[in-house]
């Protein structure tokens, strides 16, 4: 046997052994784990970075599977996953506005077959939307609770690093925002009723300044929608002070979060309030580390205008007028003008 042939055999014998006494797990984790580290450190940020949304879901959309196959590696994928979903929830959401629009044209049309395949049609996208959104709760939820030995919502976690901290913040929202989407969609999803106060309970184990607003916003939109629970609490004092923060640290989550819950409580005028601030911050600047949340922020609010303008109209916002209105007198192209549109 020649000495190449014989340090070949040599070797996967060793390999053979090495799986056959000591199991396959730890070799396996051990390909599988730097996977999921580049990704947390040299991928993750630079998409967050980026100012690109569309790109951002679709790009969670096509690389999701395959971080949850590191999961057959005996790798632990979860907070990966959950941010993943997280994303991929956008793409689903978006769709589901376009055809909430569609259903609203075809009431005012007076089309009845058309608005019932649009609201089949918004059902089952809120449906899919409401799951990656519990999935991607849920996920977090486990890792956070095997990482750092607590229960979730019953006491605060002391982070090692900003990445886990961020999925914690994410994760949590996206609890918040299955529950609300579960019953657009007629629950059909089941997400647990009890999601809401664990939520807010686990947002106060974040730094507010440090996240942007967003943890004083996002109790304050479980106040605005638990019966009872706005009872001796300044909810649009929490808003205001939570888009500030926001304003200034250049990520405007928490204008959407204050709008939702205008939405939800059919406020019309904290709503316009809201989309004109979003619109109308002075020399804001999008946060560099943080920019595809802002502008994900940026498309939420579009919606959240868009089903205004087309329950009022009949038509989405005019191109550059998110925060301006119909009956203002601020210029505005009459509804069914399409000619005022494209000039």
């Amino acid at each position: 046997m020649t000495p190449w042939l014989s340090r070949a055999f040599t070797t996967a014998v060793l390999g053979a052994s090495m799986l056959g006494l000591s199991g396959c797990e730890s070799l396996q984790s051990g390909l599988a784990t730097p996977v999921l580290r580049f990704m947390e450190y040299k991928v993750v940020p630079p998409t967050l970075a980026s100012g690109d949304a569309d790109m951002g879901c679709n790009f969670a959309l096509a690389t999701a599977p395959l971080i949850s196959s590191t999961r057959a590696l005996y790798a632990d994928p979860s907070m990966l996953e959950s941010v993943q979903l997280t994303s991929a929830a956008g793409c689903s959401e978006a769709q589901a506005v376009d055809e909430e629009l569609r259903y609203m044209r075809a009431q005012r049309d007076k089309k009845p077959d058309e608005a019932m395949d649009a609201r089949t049609a918004q059902k089952r996208l809120l449906e899919r939307t409401a799951l990656r959104q519990l999935q991607a709760h849920q996920l977090m939820v486990s890792s956070v609770e095997k990482k750092y030995k607590l229960k979730y919502g019953e006491s605060c976690p002391r982070f090692r690093k900003d990445f886990d901290e961020l999925v914690y913040l994410l994760g949590t929202i996206s609890g918040l925002q299955a529950f609300t989407n579960d019953v657009a969609a007629q629950q059909v999803v089941g997400v647990p009723s009890d999601i809401a106060p664990k939520a807010e309970a686990a947002l106060r184990c974040l730094d507010n300044e440090k996240w942007w607003g967003v943890p004083l916003a996002g109790r304050a939109v479980v106040w605005s929608m638990v019966p009872g629970g706005s009872d001796g609490k300044d909810v649009k004092g929490s808003f205001d002070k939570a888009m500030s923060i926001g304003e200034a640290k250049g990520v405007r989550v928490a204008h959407v979060m204050a709008a939702i819950a205008a939405v939800s409580s059919d406020d019309q005028k904290q709503l316009r309030a809201s989309l004109k601030r979003f619109a109308s911050v002075k020399d804001f600047k999008a946060s560099p580390e943080y920019r595809l949340i802002d502008q994900n922020a940026v498309l939420q609010m579009q919606n959240i205008s868009d089903r205004y303008w087309t329950q009022n109209t009949g038509s989405r916002t005019p191109v550059g007028r998110l925060g301006k209105f119909w009956d203002e007198g601020s210029g505005n192209a009459p509804a069914g003008n399409v000619d005022n549109f494209l000039n």
